[in-house]
C-alpha cells in the first residue's frame, strides 16, 4: 500500500473537507438510503427529480449503488442527528476518493512505469478529482470502484475485476464508458467470461431495483425526466468541451496537452464514449456542479499518460499551477449555491442558458474572481468560524507535507 500517496491525498481532502450534501440529488440518494430505516416509503425520498412508479410518485431516477454505500452515514444521522450524517455521506465520498487516486496510480504504473508522486498529485489535481472528493456525489466511488476493476483485470484476477465492474455499473451505469482500460493484451475468452460472471449479479440487482419501482425491468425512471431526452442537434458537445460555465477545457486545462498525449486507445475511447453519450442529452450540463461533472468519470484516464515524467515540458508546469489555483479557489466556496445564485437550475430557462454560456456568469470566473476567503465552505469554519478554518488547513497541510517530506526529514 502506498502510505505517501494516501497520507498526501488525504491531506488535500482535510483541507477542502465541508461535510455536507451540496445538491438535492445527492439529498435524493441519502433519502432513499434512509428509507431501508423505514422512514418513509421504501427507495422513495422527499428532494431531487421525482417520477412516478407503480408503489409511488416519489422515486428519483438513480441507480441504488451510491444509497447502498450511504447506508452507514443514514444510520448515523438517524442516530446523532442529520448533520452528523451528512458529515458521514461526505466522509464516504472523501475515502472513495481516496480509493480512487490509489486506483489511478496503479494503474498508471502498470501501463508506464514508476510515477513521481509529486507530478501525480499535480495531474490529479488538475482532474478534478480534488473539488469530486469534497462533493459527495456518485461520480467519485462509482469511477473508484470501476479503476480497481480495470487494476485487478490487468492483473489477471477477473472475476474480482467484474465483481468491481458491476458495483460501479450499480452505482452509476454509465460506468460502462471505462470498459476499454479493462482490455488487455491476452485475449482470453476465459478471461472476459469470468469479468462477466463476476459483474452478473449486480446487473440483476439493478434490472430487479427497476422491476420493482417501475414494473419493467428496462425502466428506470430517466424516461419521465426531460433532461435526459435525446437531443441529437443540441449543443452538448461543444458545450461540454467549450462552454464558459461548464467546458472542459476551462474546468481541466490539462485537457489541451491530454488529447495530443493519449496514444492508447484505452486512454482516449473512454473520453469519446462519453462525450457522445452525454452530449446527445437534452440537458448535458450535470445540473449543479463543479464543471462537467458527466464527464469527470473519464479525466482521469485521459490524463494518466501526462504522469510519464516530463511530458508536456514547460506547457505542463503552466498548465498544472493554473489548476491548482482553480482547485484552491473552488476548495474553500460553496461553488454549488454560487452556481444556483448566477441563475436557475431548470436547462431551458434563460438565466442558466445564462450560466452556461456567458463568460460573465460562467462559475469558474466567479470563483477565481471572488473565492470566499471570509467564510470558507469548509467544515471547521461551519462549527467554529475563521479559528477552526485555520485549524482544519493547517491540519491538512501539515499532513500533505508529512506525507511528501516526511522520509527526508527523518533522514535529516
Amino acid at each position: 500500500m502506498d502510505m505517501r500517496t494516501i497520507l498526501a491525498w488525504s491531506g488535500l481532502l482535510v483541507m477542502v473537507f465541508g461535510g455536507r450534501l451540496m445538491t438535492t440529488d445527492v439529498a435524493a440518494q441519502y433519502q432513499v438510503a434512509e428509507s431501508v430505516y423505514g422512514t418513509r416509503d421504501l427507495f422513495t425520498s422527499e428532494d431531487g427529480w421525482h417520477v412516478s412508479g407503480i408503489r409511488s410518485d416519489n422515486y428519483v431516477p438513480h441507480a441504488p449503488g451510491y444509497s447502498v454505500m450511504l447506508l452507514p452515514a443514514a444510520g448515523i444521522g438517524l442516530l446523532l442527528g442529520l448533520a452528523a450524517g451528512k458529515v458521514a455521506a461526505a466522509l464516504t465520498t472523501a475515502v472513495a476518493s481516496v480509493l480512487l487516486v490509489l486506483a489511478v496510480k496503479k494503474l498508471a504504473e502498470g501501463f508506464m512505469g514508476r510515477i513521481d508522486i509529486g507530478r501525480f498529485l499535480l495531474v490529479m489535481v488538475g482532474t478534478m478529482a480534488l473539488l469530486y472528493g469534497r462533493m459527495p456525489y456518485d461520480v467519485t466511488p462509482a469511477l473508484a470502484l470501476a479503476l480497481w476493476g480495470a487494476w485487478f483485470m490487468q492483473t489477471d484476477k477477473p472475476f474480482i475485476a467484474g465483481i468491481l465492474l458491476g458495483a460501479a455499473l450499480l452505482v452509476r451505469p454509465d460506468s460502462i464508458v471505462l470498459l476499454p482500460i479493462y482490455w488487455t493484451e491476452e485475449k482470453h475468452l476465459e478471461k472476459f467470461a469470468l469479468a462477466a460472471a463476476g459483474a452478473f449479479p449486480f446487473v440483476l440487482a439493478i434490472l430487479g431495483y427497476n422491476f420493482y419501482r417501475f414494473g419493467s425491468i428496462m425502466s428506470d425512471g430517466h424516461a419521465q425526466d426531460p433532461a435526459i431526452a435525446l437531443d441529437m442537434i443540441g449543443r452538448g458537445i461543444p458545450g461540454l468541451l467549450f462552454s464558459p460555465g461548464k467546458g472542459l477545457f476551462w474546468y481541466a486545462p490539462l485537457t489541451v496537452l491530454a488529447i495530443f498525449h493519449c496514444g492508447d486507445w484505452r486512454f482516449w475511447s473512454p473520453f469519446v464514449f462519453s462525450l457522445v453519450l452525454h452530449g446527445f442529452l437534452h440537458d448535458w450540463t450535470g445540473g449543479t456542479g463543479w464543471g462537467p461533472r458527466f464527464l469527470f468519470m473519464i479525466i482521469p484516464v485521459l490524463f494518466m499518460p501526462l504522469m510519464r515524467p516530463g511530458t508536456g515540458g514547460k506547457v505542463f508546469r503552466v498548465l498544472a499551477v493554473i489548476s491548482v489555483l482553480l482547485t484552491l479557489a473552488a476548495g474553500i466556496t460553496d461553488t454549488n449555491a454560487l452556481e444556483q445564485r448566477l441563475g436557475a437550475d431548470e436547462f431551458d430557462s434563460q438565466s442558466r442558458q445564462s450560466v452556461i454560456w456567458s463568460p460573465s456568469r460562467s462559475p469558474l470566473l466567479q470563483t477565481v474572481l471572488h473565492p470566499d476567503f471570509t467564510h470558507p465552505d469548509i467544515l471547521g469554519y461551519h462549527a467554529a468560524g475563521i479559528p477552526g478554518a485555520l485549524a482544519q488547513l493547517a491540519a491538512g497541510a501539515a499532513l500533505f507535507l508529512y506525507a511528501i517530506k516526511g522520509k527526508r526529514w527523518k533522514r535529516a
